[in-house]
């Protein structure tokens, strides 16, 4: 599962992707879903986008009672399902530095932060119901892409967001590429070897906390 990450270091993401006119937005450490992350995409057009756009998207099917969805399951978008067909052609990457998970039983929950060992930023896949000219709501939101957990990873959670490369993040984003194709890249993700993680303060299980020990090991 992804369902918070870290965005606080916008110039790196920008740098780091070769994106040209970096977009100001506010950087947050513990940033969970119903917010509005930057995201990079090269929807409609095919220039180079930085948005903010909601995170969670609830689609207007007459009748559906539940909440936004912040995650696609790969097995789900792989098969593509109904849900999420119509977002296929509208592929985004959430750049962040990592994203939480919780380990124990409930009242008693302790958070880990997850972040890459070579330091550089996560280009998380996902794709969204926004275009230009719409609402950044909940009905033109996004999610992030999701798999089954492996190695040490899934001791702290069975899902993990579908990091890419920063090649296959470029051939992600790219309008011209069939679907097909694009969702081959999923099956090359950053493995769970390039990844690290650490207990964190248990303050960051309050989306609102934004300090500054929010990713910080705790002793």
């Amino acid at each position: 599962m992804c369902g918070r990450v870290s965005q606080d270091s916008q110039s790196d993401y920008f740098s780091y992707i070769g994106w040209q006119n970096p977009f100001d937005y506010a950087r947050s450490p513990n940033r969970p879903p119903g917010t509005h992350p930057l995201v990079l995409h090269r929807i409609s057009d095919g220039a180079q986008h930085a948005d903010t756009l909601h995170w969670g998207y609830l689609p207007p099917w007459p009748g559906y009672k539940r909440g936004p969805a912040s995650n696609a399951r790969l097995d789900t978008v792989l098969g593509k399902s109904p849900f999420w067909r119509p977002l296929l052609g509208r592929r985004i990457i959430m750049p962040c530095d990592g994203w939480y998970e919780w380990t124990g039983p409930k009242g008693d929950r302790q958070p880990w932060y997850i972040s890459p060992k070579d330091g550089a930023p996560l280009l998380m896949a996902g794709i969204a119901a926004w275009e230009p000219g719409k609402e950044a709501d909940e009905r033109h939101g996004f999610a992030i892409i999701t798999d089954a957990a492996a190695g040490g990873l899934v001791d702290l959670h069975d899902r993990r967001p579908m990091c890419l490369t920063l090649e296959d993040a470029y051939h992600w984003m790219d309008p011209t590429l069939e679907v097909d194709y694009a969702l081959d890249l999923l099956t090359t993700a950053r493995p769970e070897s390039a990844f690290q993680w650490w207990e964190v303060t248990r303050k960051v299980g309050n989306s609102r906390y934004q300090g500054e020990d929010a990713t910080k090991p705790i002793a």
